[in-house]
């Protein structure tokens, strides 16, 4: 024990006072003391015991008592203390351990500077006992790195939802879990997609946590509750399609007249089908105007990441755009916090079509998409088609699993198809 030193034939503990609390200690610049035996192993026990008591007067003196951080200390300490006596006649590091650490949270208790619960929820976190599921939250979404920043922020987002509904290991129960559910449905009047997503989430942090064996494997308060979505929660709008006349309208409005961003985004988004965040990130070297393909590298799935022919009336569109100055083909849009670019463009078409007299959620900026996929549907273009065109997911085994996917031709002939009004 480097902070043991004998002194005759007496083993002494002694501490270096950091220099910024000396004044708290009559600018003494070491504490020291005698363990009162010669026996090194005895005088290593209490050693650390005075030592333990005087770095947690150090800390109060530095910053008062944080019961957390104190916490996290004597969990530290014990992880890493020898759980195997080397005498009989004496208790092991870890059993030593835990006896200094109640002695001191007595003290704290005594001094009033701690609630007896407070104490007892921190000798029980410290030695292992009780779990805080928020000093795991880091560690379980870093397997979601490689994903997108979007990505990465709903399952953030889903974690810490649940993490600010229990705090600890011992308060996940069935019951809990089920009135967690009923809470969010019926108080909070989250949709029904977004409770199935929480429940998810919340599953398989849990399962993380039984995989690293930081929690109990059973009973798993997950698969006992078997949680559901209450029929009481509200239902996600549908969204429906434009009619290739109310899309026209948008360009014509006045306020899209003088928004050069804004009747580019609609104008790309009629004519390609694509979502609002793939057309906000379209580079313009996606745009291969020798073959006559938009690359769009999708933001959801792999089946996002696709070409699409460039509809005849869109190539002096986009030929103009990329003779522009900057990267992007849509300029001068600010990338938020998400990695996301198309969040305020989207907005000024929310606003847009609310004062074209379109409100709610049932018609928006995806709602074009719904409209090129109705035109083809009505053309007579085939499922698989327009799944390629769309960025859909293929549902069959024989082309989601075995297919190249569609042809470039038969995809120029399917975007032929699409006619709005002049």
């Amino acid at each position: 024990m480097a902070n043991l030193k004998l002194q005759g034939s007496t083993y002494h503990a002694r501490l270096t006072i950091p220099k910024d609390v000396r004044s708290k200690f009559n600018n003494k610049s070491e504490l020291w003391g005698t363990t009162g035996t010669g026996n090194k192993r005895l005088a290593e026990m209490r050693g650390a015991e005075m030592i333990t008591a005087w770095k947690r007067q150090v800390y109060a003196a530095r910053n008062g008592v944080n019961v957390a951080e104190w916490t996290k200390e004597w969990a530290q300490e014990i992880r890493s203390a020898n759980v195997q006596p080397l005498d009989d006649d004496l208790p092991s590091d870890r059993e030593a351990a835990e006896g200094i650490m109640i002695d001191q949270l007595e003290d704290l208790v005594q001094e009033r500077r701690l609630t007896i619960e407070e104490a007892k929820s921190a000798f029980e976190i410290a030695t292992g006992r009780r779990v805080v599921l928020a000093d795991h939250k880091d560690d379980y979404l870093k397997q979601y790195r490689n994903h997108n920043v979007k990505t990465q922020a709903a399952y953030r987002a889903a974690v810490e939802r649940f993490l600010n509904q229990f705090s600890h290991d011992h308060e996940v129960t069935a019951k809990a879990l089920k009135l967690w559910v009923d809470t969010m449905a019926n108080e909070e009047n989250l949709a029904a997609k977004t409770i199935t997503r929480m429940i998810n989430q919340a599953g398989s942090f849990w399962s993380y946590l039984i995989e690293y064996e930081i929690v109990r494997r059973e009973p798993n308060p997950f698969a006992t509750a078997k949680l559901r979505v209450p029929k009481s929660a509200a239902k996600t709008t549908e969204v429906l399609p434009f009619t290739p006349e109310e899309v026209v309208g948008f360009l014509r409005a006045p306020v899209t007249q003088k928004d050069s961003q804004l009747s580019l985004l609609i104008t790309l988004g009629m004519y390609t089908g694509a979502r609002i965040e793939e057309l906000a990130m379209l580079k313009k070297s996606d745009l291969d105007f020798k073959r006559g393909v938009i690359h769009f590298r999708g933001t959801k799935t792999d089946a996002a990441d696709r070409e699409v022919p460039m509809h005849a009336v869109l190539l002096p569109v986009l030929r103009d755009a990329a003779s522009n100055q900057g990267e992007f083909v849509i300029p001068d849009l600010n990338i938020d916090s998400r990695g996301e670019r198309g969040k305020a463009l989207g907005k000024r078409f929310g606003r847009l079509k609310t004062a074209m007299g379109f409100k709610g959620r049932a018609k928006v900026f995806h709602s074009i998409r719904k409209t090129v996929g109705t035109q083809l549907e009505q053309a007579g273009v085939s499922e698989g088609v327009a799944a390629d065109i769309l960025g859909h997911e293929k549902q069959t085994m024989t082309y989601g699993l075995y297919s190249a996917g569609s042809s470039l031709k038969q995809k120029q002939q399917a975007m032929r198809k699409l006619a709005y009004p002049r």
